[in-house]
């Protein structure tokens, strides 16, 4: 709450920032959380970090007072994670459909839709893709690391192996770093994929995925 101290300490100041925006009617508060997080969003992509990131100019985008921010989210770490959070909901979205699409009897088809889904949603958006995986994050304790809106993408990763499990798979290696193994090797191939100067072929990640998947399950 330092920033907010610092940033509302002069009245004249505070006075100035509240007079650039008109107030939402009644009602419309969630209309100005979308405003403070599509700002945040925009500068998170430039500043690369949420140490980086300033309330103060979260709000002068946005037209309002800086401790405004604090009407719609605790902290600066929740601001940032609710910015990440829709990025996220909306892979996880897409996995689940391409999960839904493969055939229900057979798990590994449907987890090699999953990984197909988030590497295509990775080169389809590459800004988004970088906010989600290089933002620097202010480190917090375990507790509060749990509620981490990268959840939902090891939660749909650790159902998925489960499902293969049932169906006769056996997962190598340790089964609750499992899904992280599979996330890790990823994100570090689209990487690559993106990086080196060679032809952008989506079905090099495409066999990237069934060696993956071949390398981790085993019956």
């Amino acid at each position: 709450m330092a920033e907010q101290k610092q940033n509302g300490g002069g009245t004249a100041g505070a006075a100035t920032e509240r007079t650039i925006r008109v107030r939402n009617p009644r009602g419309q508060g969630e209309r100005l959380r979308e405003e403070i997080l599509r700002a945040a969003g925009g500068l998170l992509e430039q500043v690369g970090s949420e140490d980086a990131l300033s309330l103060r100019a979260v709000a002068r985008e946005v037209g309002i007072a800086t401790p405004s921010i604090y009407r719609h989210f605790s902290d600066k770490t929740e601001l940032v994670w609710a910015v990440l959070a829709e990025h996220y909901e909306r892979l996880a979205g897409i996995m689940s459909e391409a999960d839904s699409s493969a055939p229900a009897d057979d798990p590994l088809a449907r987890l090699r839709s999953q990984l197909t889904a988030y590497c295509r949603f990775a080169i389809a958006n590459p800004a988004k893709y970088r906010l989600m995986s290089e933002t620097w994050q202010t480190p917090v304790d375990e507790e509060r690391l749990h509620g981490h809106p990268a959840g939902l993408l090891l939660r749909a990763l650790s159902r998925a192996l489960t499902a293969c499990e049932e169906a006769g798979w056996r997962v190598r290696g340790t089964r609750a770093d499992a899904p992280y193994m599979l996330w890790c090797a990823l994100h570090g191939r689209i990487t690559l994929w993106q990086v080196m100067p060679r032809r952008k072929d989506p079905a090099r990640l495409d066999r990237f995925v069934d060696e993956l998947l071949g390398l981790l399950l085993e019956r």
